[in-house]
């Protein structure tokens, strides 16, 4: 086993999908840094990952702001945000999620030369033009859009590579649709940028959450390089990982509504039966019991195609909800524990369904980085079973 650390930098952070799955294996690893501008996702991030940890030195406001104009930040994950327009609260919760998480803003800005050595950079870049979901203009670099951001890892790597601080490996994730005739050209030169500078690269793997002990049919591209000539070909190793679909959703789903706080999220989650509502339902509408299984969980789960609809009788009488966020952290393979360490930030449902619609089924992350670590950074080859979260 190695006694270093291994150091993984995550850009487009989110919420940490990444440092949770390796926390999950009991992995032997340090985030030497993040990059994430979205501000609800900084602080969510830091709530998961820092909670607990005391902070000192806290300089005034103006000094706050000072630090903070340094980056670039926005509400909503497209323009940026005047900071003077927050909140003093929020700038001191987003000052000390910065410094906390050490984050370097939006991926633009970061340079190979302020980024920290890492061993593991991993990159999940936006996947709004690529999505069905989204307005697909697509990542062709120099397009300006938002899923062209993968072309900022090249020039970091580029910058990296200059300075003799290239990571050792790298892992890509996105949507399935980055593999079909409209976007393979692209996604296929950056794989060849990657080979030009000395990286081996995995044939890709499409891997469902299914598979991984989540009742979420929630499939996802990933690609594995290393430095060198040889890859790693977890792609050829991943399927020993894989599970029997055989799940009690009840794990997942939270129908004990004598719990005040279980009622509350329910109630939050429910909609009015509208005409359009109503459309949702019969497309969407399942049965909450054990033997569920749940819809790909996007970014807005009040759109026609969402994740699930189950009948319910709160708030606004007998119509349905759909997932509480409590369950779609769950769905994602994070624990109860750690979805309640967001609920102080008292984001809405809707800027909470953003971050974890964005983030990526931590379960199967456990798994790619357990095939390409075994026997390295304390990771132990036998799976063991994830928390899921208490008692419901």
């Amino acid at each position: 086993m190695s006694s270093r650390p291994l150091r993984i930098f995550e850009a487009f952070a989110g919420i940490g999908s990444q440092a949770t799955a390796l926390k999950r294996l009991g992995a032997n690893y340090k985030v030497v840094g993040i990059s994430e501008w979205m501000i609800d996702a900084v602080i969510c991030y830091d709530a998961i990952h820092n909670f607990g940890e005391s902070f000192t030195g806290l300089p005034d406001y103006d000094a706050q702001l000072a630090y903070l104009s340094q980056f670039e930040f926005s509400r909503d994950s497209t323009t940026k945000t005047n900071l003077k327009t927050l909140s003093p609260e929020m700038i001191e919760r987003l000052y000390i999620a910065n410094k906390r998480s050490n984050n370097f803003g939006s991926i633009a800005q970061l340079t190979g030369l302020s980024m920290p050595k890492c061993d593991l950079l991993v990159y999940s870049f936006p996947c709004q033009d690529l999505s069905t979901g989204g307005n697909g203009h697509g990542m062709k670099k120099g397009s300006g859009t938002r899923s062209s951001l993968l072309w900022e890892i090249e020039r970091i790597l580029k910058e990296l590579q200059a300075l003799d601080k290239l990571p050792k490996y790298l892992l890509m994730e996105n949507v399935r649709v980055i593999l079909s005739d409209t976007f393979k050209e692209d996604l296929g030169a950056f794989l060849s940028f990657l080979e030009s500078i000395g990286y081996a690269n995995d044939s890709h793997m499409l891997l469902n959450a299914l598979d991984f002990g989540i009742p979420q049919d929630r499939v996802r591209v990933f690609v594995v390089s290393k430095l060198g000539k040889r890859p790693l070909q977890i792609s050829k190793t991943i399927h020993h990982s894989k599970k029997s679909r055989e799940f009690d959703a009840t794990q997942f789903i939270r129908l004990n509504y004598d719990r005040e706080v279980l009622r509350n999220e329910a109630n939050i989650a429910q909609l009015n039966a509208t005409p359009s509502r109503l459309v949702m339902w019969n497309k969407n509408g399942m049965v909450a019991d054990a033997n569920t299984t749940i819809k790909t969980i996007t970014c807005n789960m009040d759109r026609t195609h969402t994740a699930a609809l189950f009948e319910y009788e709160g708030a606004l009488g007998n119509t349905f909800r759909r997932l509480t966020t409590r369950e779609a952290f769950l769905f994602m393979g994070f624990t109860e524990e750690e979805y309640e360490r967001t609920i102080h930030l008292e984001l809405t449902y809707r800027r909470m369904n953003r971050l974890i619609g964005n983030s990526i089924v931590v379960n199967v992350l456990t798994e790619i980085f357990r095939n390409m670590f075994v026997g390295r950074y304390n990771v132990e080859k036998i799976t063991k079973p994830d928390s899921l979260g208490g008692d419901s």
